[in-house]
């Protein structure tokens, strides 16, 4: 690994209150003192100080300076806590960068230093960025858990069992007069195939995390599904009028359901006689319908006979029945009732949207279609060394075996290929 040291500006891009520079590496010291001459920082103690360029005062900043080993890359950092003008935090880094041997740091570099210096692992790595990129609370809580190492350790309880049994049977094939029958490490194996199914589960349902649901508003014409629509997204996005059919297309916005992101879609009203531009809506609503995890059914409270017809279009248990226009209503039913127009019944919907959805439990651990991938294969090579103990060679249940230690390690940075890891950094900003 070079010996570099290297900076960046690790806030985003523009102007703010504070803006931080980090500096990592051997020269990281001497950055620190040609930018505040004569400062004697006391470690992981913030310092109030005056940053100087060209002996000419810029600012004052809040200093840290973390010795390695015991620091975020495991070497030498220093941050500067500076105001957040773009123009100041330019000019601070330009001047680290006179110092000999320090140079601007790549995307992801400084992470990439810490997972190389053994300071993170691979799937704490990740979780760095996925915390970063989050945009619902409940990927801000599966990115936390991986970056406390919830991932690492559930990993590492099937790769210990994984290793032990590979090496099990491949002294089985060095010593085959000495070995017990492969049948004996049966329920071994079958431990841990259960753990890479419990894993594989965790990785779809970080998927459902990360992609969201598709939740789709539906009904007869003038039953508020549009009003409703713009209360659940917060702006004035659908066209709302007393004329039916004033929805002609499919509209869609995200927005955050029960802690996740799920995509919303108002539609075109269903009903009998419509022009061929409405009717062209109503087909694409059943096209969407088909798609969803969640159908809301906004229909009127006293709806007759066309009810069932407007069920049929959503199977029982994707479909959502809620009496829309709740505020012209002057008892109560037995349906569940809403309004997009005052926001009557509008949590209680949101909060029975949520529930059949399934909300973050904790348990979507797994980050992505990476993992996904790699889990899937340990999976299925788990499952063939099983089937493999009866009727077939040693040979062939220890390489099932190996093949899945090997897709685990993938999950896990075990020998990882620098192409993946070029891949995985790409993601990360400047100065992360």
């Amino acid at each position: 690994m070079e010996h570099a040291t290297i900076v960046a500006i690790a806030t985003a891009p523009g102007r703010g209150a504070i803006g931080v520079i980090r500096v990592s590496g051997p020269r990281a010291k001497a950055v620190l003192q040609r930018l505040a001459p004569g400062l004697s920082p006391v470690p992981r103690v913030a310092t109030l100080s005056t940053l100087r360029v060209d002996e000419a005062v810029v600012d004052q900043a809040l200093v840290l300076f973390f010795p390695g080993p015991k620091s975020f890359t495991g070497e030498d950092v220093v941050e500067l806590h500076t105001h957040g003008a773009p123009r100041l935090l330019n000019v601070v880094v330009q001047a680290a960068l006179r110092e000999p041997e320090v140079r601007l740091a790549g995307p992801g570099e400084f992470t990439r230093r810490a997972l190389m210096n053994g300071r993170v692992d691979l799937t704490r790595a990740e979780a760095i960025v996925d915390l970063v990129e989050a945009r619902s609370e409940a990927e801000v809580k599966s990115a936390a858990a991986r970056l406390e190492g919830a991932l690492a350790r559930v990993l590492e309880e099937l790769y210990q069992p994984l290793l032990q049994l590979s090496a099990e049977l491949e002294g089985t094939l060095d010593f085959p007069d000495d070995a017990e029958d492969v049948g004996s490490c049966a329920p071994v194996l079958n431990r841990c195939l259960e753990g890479a199914r419990r894993l594989e589960a965790s990785a779809r349902a970080a998927t459902q995390v990360r992609q969201g649901g598709l939740v789709v508003l539906y009904g007869p014409v003038n039953a508020g599904k549009s009003t409703l629509f713009n209360r659940l997204v917060g702006a004035a996005r659908a066209l709302v009028d007393d004329e039916p059919g004033t929805t002609r297309d499919a509209l869609e916005a995200t927005v955050e359901v029960g802690g996740q992101l799920v995509t919303l879609v108002d539609t075109a009203g269903l009903r009998e006689g419509a022009g061929r531009v409405e009717a062209l809506g109503m087909e694409r609503t059943r096209q969407v319908l088909q798609e969803a995890d969640v159908a809301v059914l906004l229909r009127p409270q006293d709806a007759g006979a066309e009810l069932e017809t407007w069920r049929a279009e959503v199977p029982d248990e994707r479909r959502l029945e809620v009496v829309g226009k709740a505020d012209l209503l002057d008892r109560a039913g037995s349906v569940p009732a809403v309004s997009g127009l005052n926001g009557t019944g509008v949590e209680a919907l949101l909060a029975l949207i949520s529930a059949r959805l399934g909300t973050f439990d904790g348990e979507a651990l797994v980050a992505g279609a990476r993992h996904l991938e790699a889990l899937i294969r340990v999976r299925e090579a788990l499952e063939r060394a099983r089937d493999a103990l009866v009727g077939s060679t040693v040979e062939v249940v220890a390489g099932e075996v190996s093949l899945a230690l090997s897709a685990l390690g993938e999950v896990m940075g075990l020998d990882v290929s620098q192409a993946r890891l070029d891949a995985l950094f790409a993601r990360f900003c400047i100065g992360k």
